[in-house]
C-alpha cells in the first residue's frame, strides 16, 4: 500500500545535491525556527520520514488504553477507530507517505510498550543498577525514581472536589460580605 507524493503545496521542489554541511545545517534550523509548517515559508520537499500528526494520534490512543476504565470498552474502540481514521486521513490529505504514517505509529507505540513494560516490572527493579535503567531509557530513571510498584489505576468523579471548592469559595464570599456590612463599607447612609 502507498500513496503517490504529497500535496501539492510542495510542487516544484528543487534537487539539492551537494549542500554543504552549513547549509545543511541552516536549512534544519530554519525548519525548526518555522515549526516544519509551510504557512511559515518551510520548504521540506516531502522528505519527512516521521509523521508527527500520527505520532500524537497514536500517543492519545494509547494514553486512552491504558489509563482508563477497563469498563470503557465503548471509549477504547472509539479511541481506536479515531486513530486509524486519522492515519487515514492523513495519507488521503497527501501530507505523507504511507512509510511516514507506519514508522510513526510503530516507533511510537513500541517506546509507550517499552516505557510502560520497564516502568511494571519489578524484577527491574530488583536486579538492576540505575546506570542500566538509564542507558535504556533516559527519562525513566527521573520519572519513576520514587515509585516503588506498580500504580494501580482508581478511578473516580471529580465532582467531590468541584463542590468543595465551590463550598469553600461560597463560605469565603458569605464572610467577606458580612465584615463590609458590618464595617459600613459598600453600603450607603442617609445624608442629614
Amino acid at each position: 500500500v502507498s500513496t503517490q507524493s504529497t500535496g501539492k503545496h510542495l510542487e516544484n521542489c528543487e534537487v539539492r545535491i551537494g549542500d554543504s554541511w552549513d547549509d545543511r545545517l541552516q536549512h534544519v534550523i530554519s525548519i525548526w525556527r518555522g515549526a516544519g509548517m509551510s504557512i511559515s515559508g518551510v520548504r521540506t520537499c516531502g522528505d519527512y520520514m516521521f509523521s508527527g500528526h500520527t505520532a500524537v494520534l497514536t500517543v492519545l490512543n494509547l494514553f486512552v488504553c491504558e489509563y482508563s476504565s477497563s469498563k470503557l470498552r465503548f471509549l477504547q474502540t472509539l479511541s481506536w477507530s479515531l486513530n486509524l481514521f486519522g492515519a487515514f486521513f492523513i495519507l488521503a490529505a497527501h501530507e505523507h507517505y504511507t512509510i511516514d504514517v507506519i514508522v510513526a505509529f510503530y516507533i511510537t507505540s513500541r517506546t509507550f510498550a517499552y516505557y510502560h513494560v520497564l516502568a511494571n516490572s519489578l524484577a527491574h527493579k530488583q536486579h538492576h543498577s540505575k546506570e542500566l535503567t538509564w542507558s535504556w531509557f533516559p527519562l525513566y530513571s527521573y520519572f519513576e525514581e520514587h515509585v516503588d510498584s506498580k500504580i494501580l489505576n482508581e478511578y473516580e468523579w471529580p465532582w467531590e472536589p468541584i463542590v468543595a471548592f465551590c463550598t469553600r469559595r461560597y463560605h469565603w464570599f458569605r464572610l467577606i460580605r458580612e465584615e463590609r456590612r458590618k464595617n459600613g463599607v459598600g453600603t450607603f447612609s442617609k445624608i442629614d
